[in-house]
């Protein structure tokens, strides 16, 4: 994560995109269990203030303030819903917080599925409450079919339901197409071979390096989290278990990314979730992998790219695969929260066919309601005809477990930082790097997990990418 956003459902059309039965399978943060017409057994307050915790991009606030709340205070007159949108990460500090505290209120929380163990096994136990007996009231029937496997997995891994499904995101490149035409490139580059070449064209072309990535590991308040992030997807697509930083797969990507980066701009080690707007200026050509949000960011003023000048696509295959990280937000009540009943109405809202469809088609949110794919304009963007080429593609969950925030820092400051931006080691030492990098997520979770959870760290078998 992360950095992170009508027409009645009567009379819809059966029509859909052409691709959302590839949006089917990575219904990753899907749950299907079963609809009840939504009713609550308690009766509404006359007066409800709920606050919808989240981390959003500014584009996404703008649409939630101004549009999804609005609408939901509209058709609940009796609640008011304040959104509180705090920075990638900030979620769960707050929550935990706020449990301590005793004082948790009446609140809805939007959490990155990557960080919600972090709140199931938290010091203080889980702090999250059982949904069992609310999902009939907060699911329509209409989620994606793939749920079934995701309510498993979470009665299984967690022994109940504790989070729902809100919103998917898979990563896109972005370039600029006439910087690639200029250097006689006609397409984007559809391996990782391709991209290594193209790059060496564009500089020979220009004098300048092209690329643009993630780079942002400790530099400018950031925690790593998008580094780690396109750093697992790479390790995935070279056949890798990036969680175990040691095997063969994770090795070869980490190598194939020091030659990449004689081709990086100099600003990437300050590149985040939030770089993009030198790709409209001419800084770099190609970017590699953000957020789809930004596709209307970049095509609105004050950068004003049009789709001549702007492609957005899901990105070059690794040797193994070319499979997307599939990323986004879950939705939760806190142990110890008030109005519940007015809580489980705003959840209930938020994942209707209206919220979902409008989040689509403003927001490019991947909808985990189905109805949202009905009846949808003829024209649909560059950028949604990209999300579902890499859904196509195939696409795979990050384990959520509850050391992957030390992963991500270990990670970062043990091979990253020394390799790429410190530039204190090289290529050579990137065995041994990541050797210690394993051994080192090996003690942390020894001390902090106990030993039967890293003995089973120790195969690379476990806590491997949850493929869908």
């Amino acid at each position: 994560m992360t950095e992170n956003k009508q027409p009645t459902e009567g009379n819809v059309s059966k029509r859909t995109w052409p691709w959302v039965v590839s949006i089917i399978v990575v219904a990753i943060l899907a749950f299907s269990a079963g609809y009840f017409p939504f009713h609550s057994t308690t009766s509404q307050p006359s007066a409800v203030n709920i606050q919808f915790y989240a981390s959003l991009a500014s584009s996404e606030q703008t649409f939630v303030n101004n549009t999804l709340i609005p609408q939901f205070e509209s058709e609940y007159p009796g609640i008011h819903v304040t959104l509180v949108n705090v920075g990638s990460g900030a979620v769960s500090k707050d929550i935990l917080a706020l449990e301590k505290s005793g004082k948790v209120g009446s609140i809805v929380a939007g959490q990155d599925n990557l960080e919600i163990g972090q709140l199931i096994y938290s010091s203080s136990g889980n702090v999250l409450m059982n949904l069992n007996n609310m999902t009939p009231a907060i699911l329509p029937s209409s989620v994606i079919p793939a749920a079934s496997n995701l309510i498993s997995y979470e009665k299984q891994v967690f022994g109940g339901i504790y989070f729902a499904p809100f919103r998917g995101n898979v990563p896109m490149v972005f370039y600029n197409k006439t910087a690639l035409s200029n250097a006689g490139i006609s397409t984007p580059p559809t391996t990782d071979a391709q991209l290594l070449q193209d790059a060496a064209m564009i500089k020979n072309k220009t004098g300048q390096n092209t690329i643009m990535i993630q780079g942002a590991s400790t530099n400018g308040g950031h925690t790593g989290s998008s580094t780690a992030t396109e750093l697992y997807q790479l390790m995935v697509q070279w056949g890798g278990n990036p969680l175990y930083l040691n095997d063969t797969g994770d090795l070869h990507a980490m190598q194939y990314l020091y030659n990449l980066s004689s081709y990086f701009v100099p600003a990437f080690s300050g590149g985040y979730w939030g770089s993009y707007k030198g790709l409209a200026v001419g800084n770099y050509s190609i970017l590699d992998y953000q957020w789809p949000y930004i596709y209307n960011t970049l095509t609105t003023s004050p950068y004003n790219m049009t789709n001549s000048s702007l492609g957005v696509y899901p990105g070059p295959a690794g040797p193994v695969n070319g499979n997307h990280l599939m990323g986004g937000d879950v939705l939760f009540i806190p142990k110890g929260a008030t109005h519940v009943a007015s809580l489980e109405t705003f959840m209930h809202f938020l994942l209707g066919a209206q919220a979902q469809k409008e989040t689509l088609l403003n927001l490019s949110w991947v909808a985990i309601n189905s109805l949202a794919y009905q009846n949808l304009p003829a024209k649909y963007s560059i950028v949604d005809k990209a999300l579902g080429s890499a859904i196509a593609s195939g696409v795979f969950l990050r384990n959520p477990t509850p050391w992957i925030t030390e992963w991500q820092v270990i990670l970062c400051n043990e091979v990253f930082n020394p390799v790429f931006v410190q530039k204190t080691s090289g290529y050579s030492d990137l065995p041994t790097l990541l050797s210690n990098a394993h051994t080192a997520m090996y003690n942390y979770i020894q001390s902090n997990y106990g030993s039967t959870n890293a003995t089973a760290y120790q195969s690379d078998s476990n806590y491997a990418p949850i493929s869908v």
